[in-house]
């Protein structure tokens, strides 16, 4: 975000409990929209013309939306798959109660059931959708790495940018330089399988004369300015955005996965339930061809069925997983600003460098569970 202000404001306003927690969210930690550069030109004039960097947010824009279209197809061919396959077993637990409906019934469960299946196998091995989605995902968060590390690694000249038009010129040509050197996000996408390997601390800088730590800038009214709008862009800005996917609201991970967590325990009790009522009416001298005994052992299908779904939904979409990943990415950013706040220059500087380092740590951990999920070789 581009002030203190607007991502407290950001941060307060709770997402409701069936509300996305992202809907009305903004990528305004690197200015992406209009209303936060008025915000920031309001208030620091010198500070939006350093720190805003049109050509990023040019090249962000346009690989933004293919990420997200190819992560709603994979979510969907997912999901689909699922929904497919426990209709069809549904409707083949319940098909001895059709009568004279019963063939159709088993033919509808049959195809529900197919479908599902090809869905699935489908969903496991299109590499090249996948591939795509997480190499434009990788790519767009290494771009809003790239507008931090050019500002951490250059903070003397950024400072001096606000104060004169030579050093600000410099700044701009730095900075094209930066953008220029990184790579195409169609080598990401071709480079996916060695995304989600190990990760080793050299390449969490964009460019590799980055690793070394600067030398901390000499102290300056102009170095205090940008020092705050860091803290609020790179540290407030993170903390507000996992803490809307930690939220309560039943589309945030968290929500989701001790939802579908409590389902799989009730579930298959509820299954057993049913089955042993049916094997009781089985006792009492009923026999498998009653309506009776017929409707229990489909209720206990059907449950089972919807318990693997809950499952594979879990598993599949990596909710749990997600939600471990962004309590930890929360908690590591914090103790990097705290580190920020409690620190003199010098430690502000690691501070800034250590988030660069979760952030991009976490990314390829992002890349690495998403990747695995669909066994893919």
């Amino acid at each position: 975000m581009s002030t203190a202000a607007t991502v407290a404001t950001e941060a307060d306003a709770r997402p409701g409990l069936f509300q996305d927690p992202l809907a009305d969210w903004t990528n305004d930690d690197i200015l992406l929209t209009k209303p936060a550069r008025a915000v920031l030109g309001a208030r620091h004039l010198a500070g939006l013309r350093v720190l805003d960097w049109p050509e990023l947010r040019a090249q962000f824009n346009r690989y933004e939306e293919p990420a997200n279209r190819h992560a709603r197809r994979d979510r969907r061919l997912g999901l689909g798959s699922v929904g497919c396959a426990v209709l069809g077993l549904i409707l083949a637990a319940f098909s001895p109660l059709a009568g004279g409906a019963a063939g159709f019934a088993g033919m509808a469960a049959a195809v529900f059931a197919i479908a599902g299946a090809s869905l699935g196998v489908f969903h496991c091995l299109d590499q090249t959708s996948k591939a795509r989605w997480l190499g434009n995902r990788f790519w767009t968060e290494r771009l809003r790495s790239l507008y931090f590390q050019a500002i951490v690694n250059n903070l003397s000249l950024v400072a001096g940018a606000m104060r004169d038009a030579p050093s600000l010129g410099q700044w701009k040509h730095t900075r094209a330089a930066a953008l220029d050197a990184l790579p195409s996000p169609e080598d990401m996408t071709a480079q996916i399988r060695k995304l989600a390997g190990v990760v080793t601390d050299s390449e969490v800088w964009v460019d590799p004369r980055w690793v070394t730590p600067p030398t901390p800038p000499e102290p300056s009214e102009e170095l205090d300015i940008l020092l705050t709008h860091l803290r609020s862009q790179r540290f407030d800005s993170q903390l507000a955005y996992s803490d809307r996917k930690l939220s309560d609201s039943l589309r945030a991970p968290m929500r989701r996965s001790q939802l579908l967590e409590i389902g799989n325990a009730i579930l298959p009790a509820a299954a057993v339930l049913a089955a042993a009522t049916g094997g009781g009416l089985l006792a009492f001298g009923l026999t498998t061809s009653s309506p009776l005994v017929q409707l229990a052992l489909g209720v206990a299908a059907s449950i089972t069925a919807l318990a693997l779904a809950l499952r594979v939904i879990n598993d599949s979409l990596l909710l749990s997983d997600d939600a471990n990943r962004y309590a930890w990415y929360s908690g590591a950013v914090l103790r990097a600003r705290n580190r920020f706040d409690a620190g003199d220059l010098a430690e502000k500087l690691a501070a800034l460098r250590d988030m660069e380092a979760v952030a991009y740590r976490d990314l390829r951990e992002f890349v690495a569970a998403h990747w695995r999920a669909r066994f893919v070789p």
